[in-house]
């Protein structure tokens, strides 16, 4: 994440690190802010498993998994001998579970220090548009093109209030994106190693619950997502 979307993390520490914690208006406005940049993208490293199925006439459909969310899509290709445009659309379903633990009664007005999250659940659509080329027989494969999307998601949270309280709370976002992506494949057939860098700005809206109110908050910024994968095709 850069800009905004990483000065907000910034924040977030930077407030809940005082020894009191987060605990003026401000400072819970940009604990939340913070929050939600990092609910809402998930800046980790994760698993991602996909495949795809022709289904005739240039139509395909393909299933990934990420480790977060699982994502159908459907793509029409008008092809040529070395140069492709697919148009298609794609839905996704955010399932993820961290950890079970007890929570406690948060006292008023208490500091607050992190979040610790128990599960999240959620959907998305997005929309892409790409160009691809490809070498005689695949072995080499460049595509780029332009996706946008939004994901609507809610979490179930322990939040850490000073002095080391771990209260149950919740929270909601919603991330509006779009941006551009590149990639390319280098392989024979039928073993295929790819690269992709997704580069997006986002967007994100949401809130809070602190025990004594729910703080409202909007964070944007750039972000990129790089990815790797090792594909064979049959």
């Amino acid at each position: 994440m850069f800009g905004k979307l990483a000065s907000a993390e910034d924040e977030m520490q930077a407030t809940a690190s005082q020894p009191g914690g987060a605990t003026t208006s401000g400072e819970r406005l940009a604990f939340t802010q913070g929050a939600l940049a990092r609910l809402a993208i998930a800046p980790k490293v994760a698993p991602f498993l996909a495949g795809r199925v022709g289904l005739g006439s240039e139509n395909e459909a393909g299933i990934s998994y990420t480790g977060r969310a699982l994502r159908l899509d459907f793509r029409h290709a008008f092809e040529g001998k070395t140069f492709a445009l697919s148009v298609g659309a794609g839905a996704s379903g955010l399932l993820a579970r961290g950890w079970d633990a007890p929570s406690e009664e948060m006292a008023p007005g208490g500091g607050l220090r992190s979040i610790e999250m128990k599960s999240a659940s959620g959907y998305g659509a997005d929309l892409p548009v790409l160009v691809g080329y490809r070498s005689d027989g695949d072995v080499v494969v460049l595509w780029a093109g332009l996706r946008a999307g939004i994901e609507r998601s809610a979490y179930d949270l322990l939040l850490v209030v000073s002095p080391d309280v771990r209260a149950g709370s919740a929270a909601e976002a919603t991330r509006l994106w779009g941006g551009g992506l590149f990639g390319f494949a280098i392989g024979l057939a039928p073993i295929q190693i790819a690269l992709e860098l997704d580069a997006a700005y986002e967007s994100i809206s949401g809130s809070l619950l602190t025990g004594e109110a729910e703080v409202t908050g909007d964070v944007a910024g750039l972000s990129l997502t790089p990815a790797a994968a090792i594909s064979a095709k049959f």
